[in-house]
């Protein structure tokens, strides 16, 4: 059985690529591969929860120490920990980053001798993956925001595409993420395999919701930040809490930093609606929150990863999103025209995530109008064929895909 080594820049527990990778460990280990993992912590975090991997397996990258002394760099600009942004390294910060993980990856190669190497994002850490790994076969996997980076910084763009370009196969989200690889790193377009990304089916899954009460119970889960829409989701169901005379709750799952986080809290604090900040919760209690909501909105400008969605697809909910791009191709013509699923459309957007304030009042009248129409189709009908489209999203069938490829 092939020995694979999974590799992640970033804290392994707290984002969408971090569950992403958790997630393909547990089926890598129902299946009885052999796995380690070099992934980025901060410092003082004595223990990071992988599943099954033994302790000699793990090959943490350490954060706030002498050699490298600051936080964690973050794939985005916000994450729900303290991070360091890529636009804000210096030459000597990059250099110091990039030495710590090349002696990491040196060394988890030659203890470990994986027969295949799955990385995690196209950017700085994948292409010095392929670099140092050149007889090893290295897939890199796209979550989105390498791609985002790669347009925002011109000044890493050569160094990511000369690596990333010599990668044996990349996994992408979605066909238009596809075409964008193909684009920005003249990559290919037979390297590039279509792969999407799947839910946890033991933890996700849907239960008998009691219809006595009265209240219809909003979710969202993911980073509160700017980008993410939050902000202006808590205005669209405040909007809507005063129109319509049925009780409403709005529950925010997730954790931000920050200005954006405080602007968050405050709306938040100040509001006359039922409005909870929950803060991050592990994904059995998210589960658990989903299966006794109604609907779960993603109000985002921009998603790499849009897992969650099936997550509240798989326990029951209806669902109300932005029209990311290749979010329909991922579901599918069933679960798109099944009603279960209300579109939005984006506002018109700059750098990829900042939208134009001209079209922020027509956005949050839009967000509103969303929830007001899944609202009106409680309670939720029974759709076996539904239930069966999405049980194929699950991890279990992603990883069988992938299995084709090592």
């Amino acid at each position: 059985m092939k020995k694979i080594l999974h590799i992640l820049s970033q804290r392994p527990e707290k984002t969408g690529s971090g569950i992403y990778l958790q997630s393909l460990l547990k089926e890598g280990n129902k299946k009885g591969y052999e796995q380690a993992v070099i992934a980025g912590v901060p410092a003082n975090i004595e223990k990071v929860d992988l599943g099954n991997i033994d302790k000699g397996d793990f090959f943490p990258v350490k954060f706030n120490t002498k050699k490298l002394p600051f936080p964690v760099v973050g794939m985005s600009d916000v994450m729900p920990y303290p991070s360091t942004k890529y636009r804000e390294l210096n030459s000597e910060m990059l250099k110091k980053y990039k030495n710590q993980f090349k002696d990491t990856i040196i060394k988890a190669i030659d203890e470990f001798q994986p027969d295949l190497i799955l990385s995690n994002h196209l950017w700085i850490l994948t292409s010095l993956v392929k670099q140092l790994a050149r007889n090893i076969k290295v897939i890199g996997v796209s979550h989105g925001t390498g791609v985002r980076q790669l347009k925002k910084l011109n000044k890493y763009q050569d160094y990511v595409v000369e690596g990333c370009q010599d990668l044996d196969l990349v996994f992408a989200l979605n066909n238009y993420q596809k075409k964008e690889i193909e684009r920005l790193y003249n990559i290919p377009e037979n390297k590039i395999i279509v792969m999407g990304a799947g839910y946890n089916s033991e933890i996700f899954y849907e239960s008998q919701k009691s219809n006595c009460t009265k209240t219809i119970d909003i979710v969202y889960a993911g980073k509160l930040s700017y980008a993410k829409g939050v902000k202006f989701l808590i205005k669209a169901f405040e909007k809507l809490d005063r129109q319509r005379e049925q009780k409403f709750s709005l529950k925010l799952f997730g954790e931000g930093s920050g200005e954006e986080f405080a602007e968050i809290n405050n709306l938040v604090q100040n509001s006359k609606s039922n409005i909870e900040l929950v803060g991050s919760v592990p994904q059995q209690k998210l589960a658990e929150e989903f299966r006794k909501s109604d609907i779960f909105c993603l109000p985002s400008f921009y998603e790499g990863l849009a897992l969650v969605v099936i997550e509240a697809l798989a326990s029951g909910l209806r669902i109300v999103t932005t029209d990311l791009p290749g979010i329909k191709n991922w579901l599918g013509n069933e679960i798109n025209k099944s009603g279960v699923i209300e579109y939005i459309e984006l506002p018109r957007l700059k750098n990829t995530d900042i939208p134009h304030n001209e079209d922020l009042e027509q956005f949050v009248e839009s967000l509103k109008k969303g929830l007001a129409i899944q609202v009106d189709k409680q309670p939720l009908l029974e759709n076996e064929e539904l239930k069966t489209k999405v049980k194929k999203l699950s991890w279990e069938g992603v990883f069988s895909r992938m299995e084709k490829y090592f």
